[in-house]
């Protein structure tokens, strides 16, 4: 069901229930890392997802293996957030 009144809540929910799933079944793994290996944790992890994002367009394919465009960007925007909450967690330090 799209959401008529702000089309964004749909996929900003559908991510929120993800990052959630995740959480739930790894810990909080990502804040993990990051307090054991830095800020660097995030870039890589983002650096991962854009060069996916440009291996599926070079090859023209929406979806290689189990991974699509959709999941890599859903995965992009998961990270974002994932490394927005750390930095708000941590800000006084």
């Amino acid at each position: 069901m799209v959401n008529e009144s702000n089309p964004f809540k749909d996929y900003t929910n559908h991510l929120a229930e993800t990052l959630q799933e995740k959480n739930d079944a790894y810990g909080d793994s990502f804040s993990k890392s990051l307090d054991e290996d830095g800020l660097l944790v995030l870039k890589i992890r983002l650096g991962d997802k854009l060069n996916r994002v440009s291996s599926l367009i070079k090859k023209d394919e929406l979806k290689e293996n189990d991974e699509s465009l959709e999941d890599t960007l859903l995965d992009l925007a998961g990270y974002s957030i994932l490394g927005l909450k750390y930095l708000k967690e941590h800000e006084n330090e």
